[in-house]
This record gives C-alpha cells, sequence and structure tokens, in this order.
C-alpha cells in the first residue's frame, strides 16, 4: 500500500516556447524599437517564472503534511531542503511504488528541492539524498505509551546486531519480489541483491525516539548494465503521540555524518508539532518488539534501493532511446 496523504498538490507549467514573429507595428522608446509582440512573449515568460519561483517557495515554507493513521492525525514536517513527492511525479511515483516492502505502509517519499523540476517533468532525478517516511502495518491500529516504546529502544540496542543478521537471510526472497515489480512497471529485466548490511550502535536517543545508522551494499543489474553502491542509511524509530513512524536519512557511503544530522533535525521537527506519547499504551495487544525491529529494518533496506535502481533503469531507457 502507498498513500499520498496531503492536502497539497503541485502543478507546475513548464515555460511555452512561442514562435517570435516581428510586429507590423513598433513603438519608439528611447532610441530603441520595441516589438510588441516581443515584449509580450517577455513578459508572459516572467509571470510564468514567478509563478514558479512562488510555487517552490511555498514548498519549502509549508508547515507540514498532515497524515491520518487510525482515525488520528499526525503531523510531519518536510525534512528541510526536501519535498514530497507526488503523484505528478511520475516516473519517480511508480518506481517508488514498485519498491513498497510488504510490512509497512509507505507514507512519504523526500526528494531534494533542487531535484523537483526534473521529478515535476517526468524525468528521473540522481535521488542522491532522500527521506522515507513509513508506518507498520500492524502497528496502525495501536496506542504505544512510553513503557512500550522504552521496551523498543532497550531491545534495539541490545539485540541490533541479531535483528540484522535476521532480516539479512531474509533479504534475497524480497529482492527477487521488487525485481519482479521494477521489471514489469518500466519493461527492463532487473535483478538486485544486497552482499552485505552493517549496523552501527545507535547514536541519538531521546523519550520518544532512537536513531541508529547501517551502511547497506547493493548491487543491481539489468542486461550489460550493472552497478554496485554501498548506501549510508539512518533510520529513526519515533512515537508521535502514540504512533510509532519509522523515519529513513539516505545518502552515499561517505555522507553518514549527513544522514544522522539531517535525520535528528527531521525527528526533532516531528516531535515539536505532535503531542508526547501516553504513559501507557491502548489497542487491546502485545508487542512482540523484536518482530517491530525486523520490519523497521526491512522498510530501511528497500528505501535504499530506490536511488541505485532508478540509476541503473534511468541509463537503459537512455541507451534505448
Amino acid at each position: 500500500m502507498y498513500a499520498y496523504l496531503s492536502d497539497r498538490t503541485l502543478a507546475l507549467e513548464a515555460p511555452t516556447t512561442v514562435p517570435r514573429q516581428r510586429a507590423k507595428q513598433e513603438v519608439t522608446h528611447g532610441d530603441k524599437l520595441l516589438c510588441e509582440d516581443d515584449r509580450n512573449i517577455d513578459q508572459a515568460m516572467k509571470t510564468k517564472l514567478t509563478i514558479t519561483l512562488l510555487l517552490l517557495s511555498s514548498l519549502s515554507l509549508s508547515a507540514a503534511d498532515t497524515f491520518t493513521i487510525s482515525g488520528k492525525d499526525i503531523s510531519v514536517p518536510q525534512p528541510e531542503g526536501f519535498v514530497r513527492i507526488t503523484d505528478e511525479m511520475v516516473a519517480v511515483s511508480k518506481l517508488v511504488q514498485q519498491m513498497a516492502d510488504p510490512v509497512n505502509d509507505t507514507l512519504a517519499y523526500y526528494i531534494m528541492e533542487s531535484e523537483l523540476p526534473t521529478a515535476m517533468a517526468g524525468g528521473m532525478p540522481s535521488l542522491e539524498k532522500t527521506f522515507m517516511l513509513k508506518v507498520n502495518k500492524g502497528l496502525r491500529g495501536m496506542t504505544v505509551g512510553k513503557n512500550d516504546f522504552s521496551q523498543l529502544k532497550g531491545m534495539t540496542k541490545s539485540q541490533n546486531q541479531k535483528v540484522f543478521e535476521s532480516v539479512k537471510a531474509q533479504a534475497p526472497d524480497q529482492m527477487k519480489k521488487m525485481s519482479e515489480g521494477v521489471s514489469k512497471e518500466f519493461n527492463v529485466d532487473v535483478a538486485m541483491e544486497i552482499s552485505q548490511m552493517v549496523p552501527l550502535d545507535p547514536h541519538y536517543e531521546s523519550e520518544s525516539a532512537l536513531a541508529y545508522s547501517m551502511y547497506l551494499n547493493f548491487g543491481v543489474g539489468a542486461g550489460e548494465t550493472k552497478t554496485e553502491e554501498i548506501v549510508s542509511a539512518t533510520a529513526i524509530f519515533l512515537n508521535a503521540s502514540g504512533t510509532v513512524l519509522f523515519l529513513y536519512g539516505y545518502a552515499p557511503k561517505s555522507e553518514l555524518e549527513w544522514t544522522r544530522e539531517a535525520s535528528r533535525k527531521w525527528a526533532e521537527s516531528v516531535m515539536a508539532v505532535n503531542g508526547p506519547p501516553p504513559a501507557t499504551s491502548s489497542g487491546g495487544r502485545t508487542f512482540d518488539w523484536g518482530k517491530v525491529m525486523e520490519k523497521g529494518l526491512v522498510g530501511a533496506v528497500a528505501g535504499g534501493l530506490i536511488a541505485l535502481f532508478f540509476g541503473v533503469v534511468s541509463r537503459l531507457q537512455r541507451k534505448k532511446g
């Protein structure tokens, strides 16, 4: 399930190329002759450019997107310098949908503001740095209190390596399913693998959040085109008013510290606009936090693949063109 739940829709109109014809009537302005048609064209292009800049500015300054999860509204500010993709960004949107993992719902995927024009035109941006927001399907109907969330944090710190090994064992089947979905959607024969996952110790903690980072070594092949890359990622478990969210930040291997700092700032902005979680949980079920950890890591792996798949598919499509 892939959800776009914002109340905002953006449509940027690209400047239209207009044939420039010399007008029959010319007017004198100082010692220059200005063509009235030329003046109209220039003014129209300036107006469209102004509108585009205003729309980009409104995206950057927007306070938050609101996601309704089990009847509760959760506010999530966009990461600084990033925008949430929408259905209008056709190529990116299709790939994100195909890369959805089976245990989490993707609420939002964010790209850099500088890549917005390419995405709006249906193109394939670089996706060098991205963010993703997910919620676990099994936790949607649960309100998680401070007591249970504290258990999740404790288990993450003590069993992180064990959970990574479990997820790695499940990876081949997940990779196969994702490869089949992308191959069908983009009409290319794509296969991928994850050769190594290197978990790092948790590095940031608050009452309502815990963050840890990892290196993910991916390989993607399509025909004669093969790519291997190490991605740095930071995952944050965050309890927003009793709703547990998974926040992910991705960048190249050398940008690990950037993923940590940018993800922390994003998490703090989310906590600032949502109330604190209750003291105790409700929802009528007990929690298997080991499974929750696994599902959070599955989400991290799926998100880290998107940019790599995008690069391979883009190169293949250019070859075909």
